[in-house]
């Protein structure tokens, strides 16, 4: 069923761009969807300096957000821009997170367990003898 809306996405998108064309005008809508793609692409811009590595190490989620939300932007339409403001918004990701396939989620979750397990070892180097 997610392939059928990704598929199907290009034509909301047109359908969305013709009707918010008649209602502002041609050159309105062209310079809005300019404008959220530069959004976009500031989005996506990667400045890290050190102090932004603790805070993305602690919480790489809202990194992986911000970028997707950039992604959307970028992309010409007012559907994936919707959608990319909704990413930006924090209190509207659970909603988000509930489209995401369970399989995925499965996934996470095996990695936060993984994450939590404490493997001991004996280093030794062998290039020396």
């Amino acid at each position: 069923m997610n392939l059928k809306l990704i598929l199907l996405l290009p034509i909301f998108e047109i359908i969305v761009f013709v009707l918010f064309g008649d209602f502002f005008g041609f050159f309105p809508v062209v310079f809005m969807i300019l404008v959220t793609g530069f959004f976009g692409l500031l989005l996506l811009k990667s400045s890290i300096s050190i102090k932004d590595v603790e805070e993305l190490a602690s919480n790489p989620q809202d990194w992986m957000y911000k970028k997707i939300a950039g992604i959307l932007l970028i992309i010409p339409g007012f559907v994936t821009d919707l959608l990319g403001l909704i990413l930006l918004t924090n209190s509207l990701r659970k909603f988000v997170w509930d489209f995401i396939p369970e399989k995925v989620k499965v996934y996470s979750e095996k990695d936060k367990q993984k994450k939590d397990e404490v493997i001991e070892v004996e280093y030794r180097d062998l290039d020396e003898k």
